[in-house]
């Protein structure tokens, strides 16, 4: 089993892939390659992906029942 991660670099995964996805998206819906679009997360990215932690602490599922 691997080791949990915290709760910063929750974040941190969330909002790397939350960019990914909307780089995908851009590439896709409006025919912008992907190497135009800036790679780096942006606050909005670490905004949404602070808000699905807040919203998974609140179900119970973060942190693990575990830990």
């Amino acid at each position: 089993m691997t080791e949990p991660i915290s709760r910063e670099e929750l974040v941190s995964q969330l909002a790397e892939t939350s960019h990914r996805t909307w780089m995908r998206q851009k590439e896709r819906d409006q025919k912008v390659p992907q190497t135009s679009l800036d790679p780096r997360v942006t606050a909005h990215d670490l905004e949404r992906s602070e808000d699905i932690v807040q919203e998974l602490e609140r179900l119970g599922i973060w942190p693990y029942p575990n830990r």
